[in-house]
């Protein structure tokens, strides 16, 4: 009975040291990060245009645009298969606008219907440690309409919905001026 109610002291003070409050942080950024998925190319990006327009003005009413973003290509978003484009600056809010992102002056992507909310996720770290943020369900890109909360392998180690994952081959050609 002694070996029983000190396995028992030991579990519950286990159990006590272990327990921890959860905790909550919020943040208003956008998205993090845009995943470029199946790249299948050795060249790395050098230029990048964000446009916002007006939700559903056909992209003809601008709101403003942006290039200022750091690209990843290194080797280990090499080996899969992805480039990841990060905003030097801040998008805050939810997404409530259309997207047109300019790959080097020939690839194009009209990103519309972005269907977004404010939820909690668990971005890694401790257990119990989670964001309050925008979260992309789901966003039409060129005609294709996808699901962004589909988890999928990525270099960066944060749930998918807190970016925009844009499956390379629905890029549309563009040519250049």
């Amino acid at each position: 009975m002694d070996t029983l109610k000190f396995i028992s002291a030991i579990a519950l003070s286990f159990l006590l040291i272990n327990c921890r409050q959860i905790t909550y942080e919020k943040s208003d950024e956008s998205f993090y990060y845009i995943v470029l998925e199946n790249w299948n190319s050795s060249k790395c990006p050098k230029k990048i245009v964000y446009e916002r327009y007006v939700k559903n003005s056909n992209f003809k009413n601008k709101i403003k645009s942006d290039s200022d973003f750091t690209i990843n290509c290194d080797d280990e978003s090499a080996n899969n298969n992805q480039r990841i484009i990060f905003p030097n600056k801040n998008y805050i809010g939810k997404v409530d606008y259309d997207i047109r992102l300019i790959i080097d002056d020939s690839i194009e992507y009209k990103i519309t219907e972005i269907q977004s909310k404010i939820d909690t996720v668990f971005l890694g770290g401790r257990p119990g440690d989670y964001t309050i943020m925008n979260s992309i369900k789901s966003l039409n890109i060129n005609e294709h309409q996808l699901d962004n909360s589909i988890v999928k392998q990525s270099v960066i180690h944060i749930p998918r919905k807190v970016s925009i994952y844009i499956p390379t081959k629905i890029g549309k050609i563009i040519k250049k001026k």
